[in-house]
């Protein structure tokens, strides 16, 4: 419906505009690809966990890497949770790990990972505002050794503890 009358033009109405005709949106059409490839390259590992978890021993030992695993069963996850009976695991040949108590591991991580995780933005925090709005001697050089210790990569420092926890016992 068209609005050319003399009245609506002069109550300020103007007339209907037509759309420029757009051609593909080729940059729009990259990013949701790009971001489609890093969604998949992101959850590849959770669904090889999985894989991995439905997959029988031999499997695994085998070394078949297709994406849907051969002999999917639910034991591997029925054992981890205590459900399987001790003639199952046997005959599925993983007696061994017989005795896992995945609660008790679920709990003691949850505890280790929540204390880590309050130390560091309680004392984090304190830092921050030390540097940020107090001044002190030799401020300046000690940030720019917190900030040079946090580009060393962890598996440096991860190595000689790793040695002075084995020489301890």
């Amino acid at each position: 419906m068209s609005v050319n009358t003399p009245t609506a033009e002069m109550a300020g109405a103007s007339p209907q505009r037509q759309r420029a005709k757009q051609g593909v949106p080729w940059g729009r059409i990259a990013a949701w690809t790009a971001m489609g490839v890093l969604l998949v390259l992101t959850l590849f590992p959770f669904f090889w966990m999985l894989r991995t978890a439905l997959s029988t021993n031999a499997d695994l030992v085998s070394g078949n890497q297709s994406l849907r695993p051969p002999g999917a069963t639910l034991l591997n996850v029925k054992q981890v949770l205590g459900l399987a009976s001790q003639e199952e695991i046997t005959k599925a040949g993983t007696a061994t790990s017989a005795n896992i108590n995945f609660f008790v591991a679920l709990r003691n991580s949850v505890i280790v990972c929540t204390l880590i995780t309050l130390g560091q933005v309680i004392f984090c925090s304190m830092a921050a505002y030390a540097f940020a709005r107090l001044r002190f001697p030799g401020r300046d050089k000690l940030f720019f050794a917190y900030l040079t210790a946090l580009m060393i990569p962890p598996i440096f420092t991860l190595i000689p503890n790793f040695v002075l926890i084995k020489n301890l016992g």
